[in-house]
């Protein structure tokens, strides 16, 4: 004979547990103490009872089965079982006395009890379970609907505890994007990414080289990109994508074997950016004599421009030149930073006055067509010569509601938003240049992907640019326009 306590926390509702395993285990041995019994056994798990296979469940049973007469004590009944396999063990064991007894805080059951009281119980855990499994699933399901992901966040971002979003992580977001930069490039196999974002500090939480699985699973997550995969559908993510379509289906492509992995000794980051402005034809890169030049392609065997050749060192120069296009002094842009941001809480503060205003203007128009109407319905003759009156007076209507709504609509916290994100554009642009020449290769990509479209080069000059749309306005400015302007930019 045993006197055995079993504790068990629920893996799929942690968050909703009354008691942990620990009060658990505190609240039965003073149970314990007040029926005068030495407890021979703890028993703990946090698992799931709504399938069998517990393993610390099964020594239970096992030990029990041993030494008939155990004594069994536990929180609830619905702490032994959820599903009726385990629950026809427990019940068998207490019918046949191989469980002496099973005493819970509530009330003590007896082999010679009427298993009906019992039955009801593990019956109601039983269904329980399945509720839970469904009001999950039917939750998950409506967040899938509005673009949310449930669970964990991967890496790249963290969940938010506060908003309940997933956030972009400013670390581990830049390892991802490297990630698909390098192996979209066709010229790494797995292993090799795992070995360079290693060295470059990506880690697995113990501090080690993440594995080729790891980097596979990485490389085909479609949330990266904006898209929630979920049992076989694809859902659109609310949230913020670290890379584009583009470059998720490039590797996919690498991925598929149709292009073999060839290991390269150098990552040309302009490659790919630079155009012959005399043929159009793309400029490519080679290494010669331990030294980077870039050259026309000439594919269309006509252009005598393939035959000058272009430093890296001088063609890094024309990039910095151009990135300078939209320079701006980091403390001029935090001046206008705050000054629109006085001027957009103003702005708040004059929007809710204006509301104020129309809505007192809205309540008087209606009172006006509702006295028309008492009019109206005391002399229906006057219908007709009042029709065009109440007709303006609709109209009006109408004009002021669109008013209110757009004001309602133009929140402060989304003007503050904005505020933010223009702002970040602007410090982006304005360390464009610097970060160019005092960063990596991988790093000059990066910035290239996220500020220019190309180059166009001739007798190594360059002769035409494009920016990205956020950043051509800032190219296009004048050059002596005040922090206002460029604001507006």
């Amino acid at each position: 004979m045993k006197n055995i306590i079993y504790c068990r926390r629920s893996s799929e509702d942690s968050a909703h547990q009354v008691l942990s395993i620990e009060s658990q285990r505190n609240e039965l041995a003073g149970l314990a103490r007040e029926h005068n019994l030495k407890i021979d056994k703890i028993f703990e798990e946090s698992k799931s009872a709504r399938y069998p296979g517990r393993p610390e469940f099964e020594k239970l049973v096992k030990l029990i089965e041993k030494h008939p007469g155990s004594v069994l004590l536990v929180w609830k009944l619905d702490r032994l079982a959820r599903n009726p396999k385990d629950e026809g063990t427990i019940k068998w064991l207490l019918q046949t006395n191989v469980i002496s007894k099973i005493i819970t805080p509530e009330r003590t059951y007896n082999p010679e009890d009427n298993t009906l009281i019992s039955g009801v119980e593990f019956s109601m855990a039983a269904q329980y379970s399945i509720d839970l499994s469904k009001n999950v699933k039917r939750g998950n399901k409506t967040k899938l609907e509005k673009g949310e992901l449930p669970g964990k966040a991967p890496i790249g971002y963290t969940n938010n505890p506060i908003s309940r979003k997933i956030d972009v992580d400013p670390i581990k977001s830049v390892f991802i994007q490297q990630l698909f930069e390098l192996y979209s490039t066709g010229g790494y196999s797995l292993r090799d990414v795992a070995e360079i974002m290693f060295n470059k500090g990506f880690k697995s939480k113990t501090g080690k080289q993440h594995s080729k699985a790891m980097m596979q699973h990485l490389l085909t997550t479609t949330f990266y990109y904006g898209t929630i995969t979920r049992n076989g559908q694809q859902y659109q993510g609310i949230h913020q994508p670290l890379i584009t379509k583009a470059v998720f289906d490039q590797a996919q492509f690498v991925m598929s074997g149709k292009t073999r992995p060839r290991r390269k000794t150098h990552f040309y980051p302009l490659r790919g950016f630079m155009n012959c402005h005399s043929c159009g034809c793309a400029l490519t890169a080679a290494e010669k004599k331990g030294h980077v030049y870039y050259y026309c392609t000439n594919g269309k065997r006509k252009c005598e421009q393939h035959k000058k050749y272009l430093n890296e060192t001088a063609a890094d120069k024309l990039v910095a030149k151009v990135l300078n296009k939209i320079k701006l002094e980091p403390d001029d842009i935090e001046l206008a930073y705050e000054s629109a941001k006085e001027q957009t809480i103003q702005q708040g503060s004059n929007s809710k006055t204006q509301k104020d205003e129309l809505a007192k203007l809205l309540k008087t128009e209606q009172g006006r067509l509702s006295n028309l109407a008492d009019v109206i319905s005391t002399d229906p003759s006057l219908k007709d010569s009042l029709k065009p009156k109440i007709l303006s007076l609709e109209a009006d209507i109408k004009s002021i509601e669109a008013r209110i709504l757009k004001l309602e609509n133009r929140t402060q916290d989304e003007a503050l938003s904005t505020l933010e994100q223009t702002k970040k554009a602007l410090l982006q642009a304005s360390y464009a240049s610097f970060d160019y020449l005092n960063g990596n290769p991988l790093k000059k990509k990066e910035i290239l992907n996220s500020v220019l479209w190309n180059l166009k080069v001739e007798n190594q000059e360059v002769q035409d640019y494009q920016f990205k749309q956020t950043f051509q306005p800032m190219a296009e400015a004048p050059k002596k326009m005040n922090l206002e302007q460029w604001w507006a930019c």
